[in-house]
């Protein structure tokens, strides 16, 4: 029997294919294994410099959270406030501030926490992009190895053992580290995307709490008009005292109310020769009208999201005065922001009036895209801005599978490069997440990330749902269906498995 001396070689060459430890594992991989290392270590970076943000963040402002603002008054706040570090706390709370000295109003004050909320999110959804794109770099990286270390092997055209398991050594671990790198990347987005939520949601509800003790801090209305105090010239004194050397010259009355009537003073005492004619009569105050109380709307009641597209009849809201009361009888002008979403008719303006115990009821209907139903309410007999309210829209039901990862390939007993993918869509094409996905094999004898023919998976918040897959072990195509609890029709993938 004669033996190929290049097996041996093989096993006992430790710098051919050993695998000491997870160095020796990466060297294996080649020159592609240092980009991927580059944006392991960029995007890291990424996360703690983020990270450090928020700490200090949270750590500079610790003196506003815990100040006690329902005990302070407005001058003790203003100096709190100007003596802080920079923050996102300080910085809301300072132009809060601003706003209230300059036009003291609560739609104002509320509208004001609400776009400081928008822009750090709308600023942080940048350094989530960033990520994203980071992650989805390293998996493109993995699966360029791969073709690489295919083109390798095809492209020597040698069926030698030592060059095939090369080519495959290549394939094998880029991807295994574009996949490594995806995942840890992946998983420290999602982890800092939470603390920054959180953080956000601390700002915003110590923000509230100033907003609350602003509005009780904001000076009440001046009273109606007391009764006018005028002064006017005396009357002569009785007997021409005016003649008179000791009589004082140019002495003045103050009369309060209604004065006096000059024709009855004619006739108890007549006026002296040369006497001056009697002064005008100040003329009574008009009353002032009564201010008018100060009121907010609010949604009575909002049980959670409400599907894109869907009908809220009745979208409910309370009118209350500042002490909480309904007010009753208050008519108001209710007006869609933006173009999503209509109210009554497919108007985007409704007018409605307040019943008894201060509700108004209208319908509505949701946009067509997921984020918020924005209305603004204002009311027609008090100043100021408009009140802004916020519905949350979710997607509506599935209606829609979009694959991705089909049509791949691998060595017969191996699994795919990437996994099977299924994004979930509603009838309007927003992402649907939650929703349980089963996969299940209809041909071949491969297996699915459960190590069985069949499994469920849940879609993540970009209405994706993955499975790694292990084709057969025998060449050829393994084919697996998709499906979705109300979905009109499932998805097929097709995957190869090749000889070696």
């Amino acid at each position: 029997m004669i033996v190929d001396p290049s097996i041996f070689l093989l096993q006992t060459d430790p710098g051919a294919f050993a695998i000491g430890d997870f160095w020796s594992l990466t060297q294996q991989a080649g020159p592609l294994r240092w980009p991927i290392f580059f944006v392991l270590a960029f995007g890291l970076v990424q996360v703690f410099l983020k990270v450090w943000e928020l700490i200090r963040d949270r750590s500079v402002s610790r003196a506003l959270h815990r100040a006690d603002l329902a005990s302070m008054s407005l001058p003790q706040i203003a100096r709190l406030v100007a003596g802080q570090k920079a923050s996102m706390l300080a910085s809301l709370q300072s132009t809060m501030l601003n706003v209230f000295q300059t036009r003291p109003g609560e739609g104002l004050l509320h509208d004001e926490i609400s776009n400081f909320v928008t822009f750090q999110q709308d600023q942080f959804a940048v350094f989530r992009r960033r990520m994203d794109f980071l992650s989805d770099t390293a998996g493109a990286l993995g699966l360029m190895g791969t073709v690489w270390g295919m083109f390798t092997v095809f492209f020597q055209g040698s069926a030698e053992q030592d060059v095939i398991l090369r080519g495959m050594g290549i394939a094998l671990i880029t991807t295994l580290l574009g996949l490594v790198v995806s995942i840890i990347l992946n998983l420290a987005a999602t982890e800092l995307s939470t603390f920054f939520s959180k953080r956000l949601e601390q700002v915003s509800r110590k923000s509230d709490e100033l907003r609350f003790r602003l509005m009780e801090l904001a000076p009440a209305p001046a009273p109606a008009g007391a009764p006018i105090r005028e002064a006017v010239p005396a009357a002569p004194a009785p007997g021409g005292a005016e003649g008179r050397e000791d009589a004082p010259r140019g002495a003045q009355a103050e009369v309060v109310g209604a004065p006096a009537d000059p024709a009855s003073s004619a006739e108890t005492e007549p006026a002296a020769a040369g006497a001056r004619p009697a002064p005008e009569t100040a003329s009574a105050p008009e009353p002032t009208p009564a201010p008018v109380p100060w009121r907010h709307v609010q949604l009575e009641d909002v049980n959670g999201a409400y599907a894109a597209g869907s009908r809220l009849d009745p979208l409910a809201l309370i009118v209350r005065t500042a002490d909480g009361t309904p007010a009753a009888d208050v008519p108001v002008l209710v007006t869609v922001v933006g173009d999503g979403g209509a109210l009554d008719g497919g108007s985007p303006n409704a007018r409605a009036t307040s019943d008894e115990g201060g509700r108004i009821s209208l319908s509505a209907t949701m946009p067509e895209r997921t984020g918020t139903f924005e209305i603004d309410v204002s009311i027609s007999d008090q100043p100021g801005p408009p009140t802004r309210l916020r519905l949350p829209v979710r997607a509506a039901d599935p209606a829609r599978l979009e694959a991705r990862g089909n049509h791949q390939a691998a060595v017969a007993g191996m699994r795919l490069p990437l996994p099977l993918q299924v994004r979930v869509l509603d009838r309007y094409g927003n992402p649907v997440p939650d929703v349980d996905v089963e996969f299940a094999v209809e041909e071949g004898e491969g297996r699915l990330g459960s190590g069985t023919s069949s499994c469920r998976a849940a879609t993540d918040a970009t209405g994706v749902a993955s499975t790694p897959f292990v084709v057969a072990s025998e060449a050829g195509p393994n084919r697996v269906r998709a499906r979705v609890d109300g979905a009109t029709e499932g998805i097929e993938f097709t995957a190869f498995g090749t000889e070696v």
